[in-house]
């Protein structure tokens, strides 16, 4: 069956058409499921920085809607410099101020017909082994521990090991869900419960990985391009935020050699060789996206 992440930006009421409420804080997410697919839908629900950058990093396609606001521009600026192939578009005006960005490329489609569009978009893992970044968490009563995800990479299973990055702690899954039912096995791409051994729901954090290893540091090294509508410029001992999968932490540039720039964080990151991130200003004028980088 398909699973697919959407990111909806522009028009918070067009998720509550598409889909059933699920779990809403400062990012609502809302399910939907029939025999056609499972597509999880994703929107921003505060007008802070860090939700949005989190849904970038965890959706598979951007759609694009409503009436143009200063809060649209900046979720444009962040589509583009995340670099997305493919995604959609449901008013005209909004891809006419969006020349030459990604967003050139993504489809102009109605209400109707992104419903149809979306089933032929396939998810994209971005790890071959489990990837599994913690995007809700929570104790339930005689239960225990529950993480909620998106499967960015690989497979789980009932009673596999795996670890909690960066806080390296072991952990066993005692038992994993989907659309409320219960699963031996879940995959790549699939919105997930996961019921976990070995950890307490008050250690998490919101971008925290699960996964079988990762790189974790509180240094990482990056090769930067800089957004076309970012007037900050990064240079050492500028203070950012960088965002990496569904964290985002405080970094330092210590170094900059051309486009290669090296930074002190923080806090520790989990990370792989190869993952996109962005890069965001710590003020508050919008659009506060500076630009996107790959890890090295």
């Amino acid at each position: 069956m398909k699973h697919l992440t959407i990111g909806i930006f522009g028009d918070n009421e067009l998720i509550k058409r598409l889909a059933k409420q699920g779990t809403v804080n400062d990012i609502a997410i809302y399910n939907h499921a029939s025999s056609e697919g499972v597509f999880t839908y994703m929107s921003p629900n505060s007008d802070k920085i860090s939700p949005l950058l989190q849904i970038i990093n965890a959706i598979d396609v951007p759609v694009l809607a409503g009436q143009i606001t200063k809060e649209l521009a900046e979720q444009i600026v962040a589509i583009d410099a995340f670099g997305f192939e493919k995604g959609f578009v449901l008013n005209e005006e909004i891809k006419s101020i969006a020349k030459n960005t990604c967003i050139e490329n993504f489809s102009v489609v109605d209400e109707k017909e992104l419903r149809e569009k979306v089933k032929e978009i396939e998810s994209m893992p971005i790890a071959k082994s489990a990837w599994i970044p913690i995007d809700n968490y929570f104790d339930v009563k005689s239960v225990g521990t529950v993480i909620l995800s998106v499967i960015k990479g690989g497979s789980v299973k009932k009673h596999d090991k795996l670890f909690v990055q960066p806080l390296n702690k072991e952990v066993v899954v005692k038992g994993i869900q989907s659309q409320d039912r219960d699963m031996e096995e879940a995959s790549a791409g699939m919105r997930i419960g996961l019921n976990l051994k070995g950890v307490e729901a008050g250690e998490l954090k919101r971008g925290y990985v699960i996964c079988k290893e990762a790189n974790v540091s509180k240094a990482v090294s990056l090769e930067f391009s800089k957004s076309k509508f970012s007037k900050e410029d990064i240079s050492s001992g500028s203070s950012i935020l960088l965002s990496v999968g569904l964290q985002v932490v405080s970094a330092k540039a210590e170094s900059i050699e051309d486009k290669k720039i090296n930074f002190s964080l923080e806090q520790p990151v989990a990370f792989f060789s190869g993952q996109k991130c962005l890069l965001a200003s710590t003020k508050q004028d919008m659009p506060r996206i500076i630009g996107g980088g790959v890890l090295i």
